[in-house]
């Protein structure tokens, strides 16, 4: 099953929508939060920020907010960003619905990017 992200960008201002089309809890909704990371010099990624979680939708679209450049890739707008989507459950482990890694430069011109999640 395949996710999608779609982004679009100005100066250091994202806006995040996730579209699913995966099944979802057993009543068919999801409850997604996405990790957005960076890469360090050293290849591991460090959390740069979590966004809020969007109860029972399988299209969320979270709240705008504002992330340095700094912060986000360190100034360096082809350095690799990942974005994680989760699925969050109250009563067990959350589940992943998938990643994809990008730069700065590629969310400035509003592309989609597919969401992989190795294990469905």
């Amino acid at each position: 099953r395949s996710t999608l992200m779609r982004s679009s960008a100005a100066s250091d201002v994202y806006k995040r929508q996730v579209s699913t089309q995966s099944t979802g809890d057993l009543f068919g909704k999801s409850d997604p939060y996405c990790l957005i990371s960076k890469i360090r010099e050293d290849g591991e990624f460090v959390l740069v920020h979590k966004t809020e979680i969007i109860k029972k939708t399988l299209n969320p679209r979270w709240k705008q907010f504002k992330i340095g450049l700094g912060v986000l890739c360190g100034g360096d707008l082809d350095r690799t960003n990942r974005f994680d989507v989760y699925d969050w459950d109250r009563n067990s482990s959350h589940d992943h619905i998938g990643s994809c890694t990008t730069s700065v430069r590629m969310l400035q011109v509003g592309a989609t990017f597919p969401l992989i999640n190795g294990k469905k």
